[in-house]
């Protein structure tokens, strides 16, 4: 299993990325789930997971506005 980083180019999100080589997937492609530009095309021959870890301060301050009013 390999563990690394992914920072979205556009908004900065951070994700921690794991790859299994010996665990097939299906192929796609993985989306930034803040700005929805794509970040990754699989192409089926190992699985892949991401998970965000770091939301940019711009989203998450937009956030706490809309929850404020």
């Amino acid at each position: 299993m390999r563990k690394s980083d992914v920072t979205c180019p556009k908004c900065g999100a951070g994700y921690r990325r794991l790859e299994v080589e010996s665990m097939p997937a299906a192929s796609g492609e993985f989306r930034c789930l803040v700005c929805h530009r794509v970040l990754e095309r699989f192409d089926g021959s190992r699985g892949v997971a991401l998970r965000l870890t770091v939301q940019p301060a711009k989203y998450r301050d937009a956030g706490d506005r809309r929850r404020s009013n």
